[in-house]
């Protein structure tokens, strides 16, 4: 008989190459359920027992969840498979640690830690903008989260995968809305559930390469050409432009490793 419904297990083998685990000490690994980002996010139980050590089995992982103890996005999480992938912010309120989720050189997933004040913004890169209605856009982030914005600054209602609402506009004619293009960054803020800022994917902005040969590193964008975008960063690079995230104006506004 045929097996119906997505697999729950997963080998360690087959597991994703971003996840930082041993591979070959046991067989099966914790499957992450369908939610933000992709196959490639981390389950939160690793965070808890691999990268943070706070247990030693997959069960005291699970208690340690179900206490209401860890926090995601600004949003208590309790399943154990909840995925948790790029630009994430992880938050232990009882320890006072924060953390958020960045590529290392080897393009596997690290716990950064930050500052409480930082783990209250979160940068969402646009990778597809909707006309949804007169004048009303849906935008989609790099998550899978969507949300929509308005002309005026009114507050639209949430989308189902998005945490947020538009600012209200500063008394210009122009609509904000417009100023959102794709492969943009939005900065948002996950305790106000308002857009804070806004950096645009252009020249003499700071970016941070995901994916790739060069992933990890970040610098100035220098050059931007049909697919290709060079970035000035310990020496000049150059790379896909789907693999560009925009994180800052003129530098960087999120802390970085090694920064």
């Amino acid at each position: 008989m045929a097996q119906k419904g997505p697999k729950k297990g997963l080998k360690r083998s087959k597991a994703p190459k971003l996840w930082k685990i041993a591979r070959k000490e046991k067989k099966w690994t914790i499957n992450p359920v369908c939610g933000p980002h992709n196959k490639e996010a981390i389950p939160l139980a690793f965070i808890i027992r691999d990268f943070l050590g706070y247990a030693r089995t997959l069960r005291e992982a699970k208690y340690i969840l179900n206490e209401r103890k860890v926090m995601v996005n600004g949003a208590v999480r309790t399943d154990y498979r909840f995925p948790v992938g790029l630009m994430d912010v992880v938050e232990i309120p009882s320890t006072e640690q924060y953390f958020r989720i960045l590529p290392n050189r080897k393009g596997q997933l690290i716990l950064h830690p930050i500052s409480p004040e930082e783990a209250q913004i979160r940068p969402l890169k646009i990778t597809d903008k909707h006309l949804i209605h007169s004048g009303v856009f849906q935008l989609r982030f790099h998550d899978g989260a969507t949300l929509q914005v308005s002309p005026a600054g009114d507050r639209e209602k949430k989308s189902a995968g998005g945490r947020g609402d538009m600012p209200e506009a500063e008394g210009k004619k122009k609509d904000k809305a417009f100023q959102f293009k794709r492969l943009g960054t939005v900065l948002f803020n996950v305790r106000s559930s308002d857009i804070v800022d806004y950096f645009s994917f252009e020249k003499h902005n700071y970016a941070m390469i995901t994916r790739g040969r060069n992933v990890s590193k970040a610098g100035t964008i220098t050059s931007i050409k049909e697919d290709m975008v060079e970035i000035e960063a310990e020496e000049k690079v150059r790379t896909l432009k789907e693999n560009v995230f925009v994180i800052g104006k003129r530098e960087s506004i999120i802390s970085l490793p090694g920064g």
